[in-house]
C-alpha cells in the first residue's frame, strides 16, 4: 500500500518523527541506509567482551522534556540513572572538585560551589564574569542569537573574563557541550548555554543503564511495527520524486521508486547534498554544518578502580580525553571488575594515533583520577573513531540552523534543525516531534507535539527582556 508518509533516516530525529506519525495514525515507511537504526546514537554488542557499548557515551539532562517524553512512551524511561547526588566531579591537577545543584533560587545556587572551585580559582577570576553573567541573564534568545557572528573566546573577553578563567573554564564548557574550541565556536550558542545554567538550579545528568540503542531505537522500531509502520534497513535513498511543484516521494539506490504525499528528511547535514538537485536552498545550507569528530574509548578492567560513575577533565590541547563513566556502577551487568568509557572530543589532534596509542593514554589518564587502574589487569579496549558526532558550532551556524519546512512535500528533522537547543539528543528529538506536528497540521490535526525549550527561571526571568513567550 501507498504509504502517508516516508521518514529518511532512523537516528533519533527520524524515529522520533516516526513513533508520532504512527501513534497518530499514519502508515510510515521508514529507508535506513545503513544494516542498524540509532544513527549517530547507537549500541552494538563488543565482539570481545560481550557488552553493549555505545558508538560514544552519552549522557541526558532532566531538562531534556522531548527525550524524556519519548522514552516515557517507549517505556523505557526507567533505564535511565539519574544523578542527583552532585552534578559534576571534575578531576584537576590532582584535586576532585565536586558540584552539586540545588539550595538557593538561580542563580544563587552557584554560591555553594565556591569552597572546591577557590584553591584551583583565585576570586578575582570568578569575578571577571560578573558583567558578562549580568548581561547574559537580562537577554532574550533573539538578542543572544545576534552574538552569532563571533567566536566564543572574542566575546569573552569583550566581557571582561580573565584569560585564566577562559582557558580553565570556558575552554572545557565549549569543548563538552559544543564540541568546538572556544576560540572557534559560536557566541551565540555559548551564550545560551550560560543562559540556561544561570537560570535552572536543579539540572541533573542522566546516564543510559543499557545500549543506546536498547534505550530509544529498537523500542521505537518495534511500536512503529505496531502501528502498522514499515522499516527497511540497508535501503538507501538517493533522491526525491516530484510533480508540480511538491515532492511526491523517494528514489532508492536499489532503482525502486516509492510514492508518499509526505516526505521527511531525517539524515545528518553531509548526507544532505545528493538527495537535492543543484542548486537547491537547504543544500547550501547544509554545507555551512562541518563536522565535529569524536574518539571514544572503551577499557575493561580485572577489578573495580573507583566508586565514581561520571567525572571529567578540563579540557587542554595536551590531554585526551574530557569525559569519564565507570558502566560498571551504572549498568547491571558488565563483564570484568570495571568498564570504564570516555570521549576525546575535537579529535583531530590525535587522529593520527594509533589505537593502542589512544588506549595507552586513556588508561593514565584514567589512573591519575583512580590509581587503582595502575594495578588492574586490562582485558580488552576498543577504540571507536566516530567521524561526525554533532555538527561543529562555528560563528554563524546558529543563524544559519534550517527550518522544519522545507519546499511543499518535505519536511526536515535533525539535531541541526532550528529547535532553540544546541546540537543534541533532545534537538534532535524535538526536530522529530516538530517535523511530525507540520506533517499532521497540513493533513488537518493540529496536534500539539514538540515541547519547547526549557526556559530559565529565578532571578534571571525578572531580569530578562523581551516577550514572555520567546525561545531562549
Amino acid at each position: 500500500m501507498k504509504p502517508d508518509v516516508i521518514v529518511i533516516g532512523a537516528g533519533i530525529a527520524g524515529l522520533s518523527a516516526a513513533v508520532w506519525l504512527a501513534e497518530a495514525g499514519l502508515k510510515v515507511n521508514l529507508f535506513e541506509a545503513s544494516d542498524v537504526p540509532g544513527g549517530r546514537a547507537r549500541s552494538w554488542a563488543d565482539p570481545v567482551m560481550g557488552d553493549s557499548v555505545d558508538i560514544g557515551p552519552h549522557i541526558l539532562l532532566n531538562k531534556y522534556a522531548n527525550m524524556c517524553a519519548l522514552l516515557e512512551r517507549l517505556g523505557t524511561a526507567d533505564q535511565v540513572l539519574w544523578q542527583t547526588e552532585e552534578l559534576l566531579t571534575i578531576f584537576d591537577r590532582g584535586r576532585s572538585m565536586h558540584f552539586k545543584v540545588g539550595g538557593l533560587p538561580a542563580p544563587l545556587h552557584y554560591i555553594r560551589n565556591l569552597p572546591p572551585i577557590l584553591p584551583s580559582v583565585p576570586l578575582r577570576h570568578l569575578l571577571s564574569n560578573t558583567r558578562l553573567a549580568w548581561s547574559t541573564l537580562r537577554s532574550s534568545g533573539p538578542e543572544l542569537m545576534r552574538l552569532d557572528d563571533r567566536t566564543g573566546r572574542e566575546h569573552l573577553e569583550r566581557c571582561g573574563v580573565s584569560d585564566f578563567f577562559i582557558d580553565w573554564f570556558w575552554a572545557s564548557a565549549a569543548i563538552a557541550i559544543l564540541a568546538v574550541p572556544v576560540e572557534l565556536c559560536s557566541a551565540a550558542s555559548l551564550m545560551r548555554l550560560l543562559g540556561q545554567a544561570l537560570g535552572h538550579n536543579d539540572i541533573a545528568f542522566g546516564m543510559p543503564k543499557v545500549g543506546l540503542s536498547d534505550l530509544y531505537a529498537w523500542p521505537a522500531i518495534d511500536l512503529i511495527r505496531r502501528y502498522g509502520g514499515e522499516l527497511q534497513f540497508g535501503c538507501a535513498v538517493d533522491g526525491l520524486l516530484r510533480r508540480q511543484g511538491r515532492v511526491t516521494g523517494v528514489h532508492l539506490r536499489n532503482g525502486a521508486t516509492v510514492e508518499a504525499p509526505a516526505v521527511v528528511l531525517a539524515v545528518q547535514p553531509t548526507a544532505i547534498a545528493p538527495l537535492l538537485p543543484e542548486p537547491h536552498a537547504l543544500a547550501l545550507t547544509a554545507r555551512r554544518f562541518q563536522p565535529s569528530p569524536y574518539i571514544s574509548c572503551y577499557l575493561w578492567f580485572d577489578r573495580p578502580i573507583t566508586p565514581s560513575r561520571f567525572w571529567a577533565r578540563p579540557w587542554c590541547t595536551q590531554g585526551f580525553n574530557t569525559d569519564f563513566y565507570n558502566l560498571s556502577n551504572i549498568r547491571s551487568a558488565t563483564r570484568g571488575g570495571a568498564l570504564i568509557a570516555s570521549n576525546i572530543i575535537w579529535s583531530q589532534r590525535v587522529e593520527q594515533l594509533s589505537d593502542e596509542a589512544i588506549i595507552d593514554a586513556t588508561r593514565r589518564e584514567i589512573a591519575e583520577f583512580a590509581p587503582q587502574a595502575q594495578r588492574a589487569v586490562l582485558l580488552s579496549a576498543s577504540v571507536h573513531r566516530i567521524p561526525m558526532a554533532i555538527p561543529a558550532a562555528f560563528p554563524g551556524t546558529e543563524t544559519a540552523r534550517p527550518q522544519t519546512a522545507v519546499e511543499p512535500g518535505l519536511w526536515l528533522a535533525g539535531d541541526w534543525v532550528g529547535t532553540g537547543l544546541p546540537y543534541c539528543m533532545e534537538s534532535a528529538t524535538r526536530s522529530g516531534a516538530l517535523a511530525a506536528e507540520a506533517v499532521l497540521a497540513e493533513r488537518g490535526l493540529h496536534r500539539p507535539l514538540a515541547l519547547p525549550p526549557p526556559r530559565p527561571g529565578g532571578l534571571g526571568l525578572w531580569l530578562r527582556s523581551g516577550e514572555p513567550g520567546e525561545d531562549f
